[in-house]
């Protein structure tokens, strides 16, 4: 006979963690857990698995409303990772053949909504569009180490037997380079932006690796978005070219989707999407608290027992399962 199990949550954010009663004594002497008949009530993450799943019901009201078409280029894009510039969240993008230009798609201070991030899921505000370096800027702190550098380097195309790479063209730039790559040494899968480059084939996202070379970092494939949409790796193709002065942005690759089209609650002119149960429970909240204000405690608790009755009711409807009216005994 399987066990009973006891679980809680927690909120951080708009993410929900779940953990479980750990009912396991320790046999740690130093533990305050040690000893017979000494109960445990620690909630630890969750301690084993649960073969059928366990489902979890969970509803956020947020502050926004969609009003996007989701047609694609319009008011809804895709965006190929996230990084920072030091201070802000950055998206990044790329066309196959070029670079893309932001500049006629977002405009500065408007509202978007992110998904399908494991981190920065839903609103944002944008600070600037980036024009045609496919790099959209927003509101939201990231300071992110490394970020970028600015750097002069020289490409070395591949050959039969070898990769394309880039290296420092300088010694100072050398060090900047293996510097950079010091601090990213914990990134399992590294990937780059690289802009300003002189040859367009040199820009882009790309999936690098560290080698032991000092200021050298080694090209593995180009990461694009066609015409359809779909996000495609390739092999890299770099062209050689020296002494070019880049900015190399770290890239944490994701296939992010983002939304315009936005309508943030500002003022009570936005429409809040409640039933009708809920709209009287606000109701008689508000009532309770003016009745606050004016000193007035039995008209304020009159209106709280309302609101908390309404709430009650509002809450017992979304019950699961039939509704079985009970009758007297002798009723046919």
């Amino acid at each position: 006979m399987a066990s009973a199990k006891e679980y809680g949550y927690f909120i951080k954010g708009n993410k929900l963690a779940l953990i479980e009663k750990d009912t396991a004594l320790d046999n740690d002497v130093n533990s305050r857990d040690y000893g017979p008949d000494v109960t445990n009530v620690r909630f630890k993450s969750p301690q084993s698995s649960v073969t059928k799943g366990i489902e979890l019901e969970y509803v956020r009201t947020p502050n926004y409303t969609l009003t996007t078409t989701g047609t694609e280029g319009t008011d809804f894009h895709r965006f190929i990772g996230w990084g920072s510039d030091g201070t802000n969240l950055l998206l990044f993008t790329y066309g196959v053949a070029a670079v893309a230009d932001l500049s006629s798609l977002f405009a500065a201070d408007d509202y978007i909504v992110i998904s399908g991030s494991s981190r920065w899921n839903g609103l944002h505000q944008v600070k600037s569009t980036g024009g045609a370096t496919g790099i959209l800027t927003l509101k939201t702190k990231c300071n992110l180490k490394p970020s970028t550098i600015s750097v002069a380097v020289d490409f070395t195309a591949k050959t039969s037997t070898a990769s394309g790479y880039l290296s420092g063209d300088t010694a100072a730039a050398t060090m900047d380079i293996e510097a950079f790559k010091d601090l990213s040494s914990t990134i399992a899968n590294p990937y780059l932006f690289i802009n300003s480059a002189v040859d367009t084939a040199n820009n882009g996202i790309f999936s690098v690796s560290y080698p032991d070379t000092s200021g050298r970092i080694d090209f593995i494939n180009k990461i694009t978005i066609d015409a359809d949409g779909d996000y495609t790796s390739t092999e890299e193709s770099v062209l050689s070219e020296n002494a070019d002065t880049i900015d190399i942005l770290n890239i944490f690759y994701e296939q992010l989707s983002v939304y315009e089209g936005v309508e943030v609650m500002e003022d009570e002119s936005f429409d809040l999407d409640i039933t009708r149960g809920q709209a009287k429970a606000i109701v008689y909240y508000l009532k309770a608290m003016r009745s606050e204000e004016m000193q007035d405690l039995e008209k304020r608790e009159y209106f709280m027992a309302l609101f908390l009755k309404e709430l009650g009711r509002s809450g017992s409807s979304r019950k699961y399962g039939p509704y079985i009216a009970a009758g007297h005994w002798n009723m046919k």
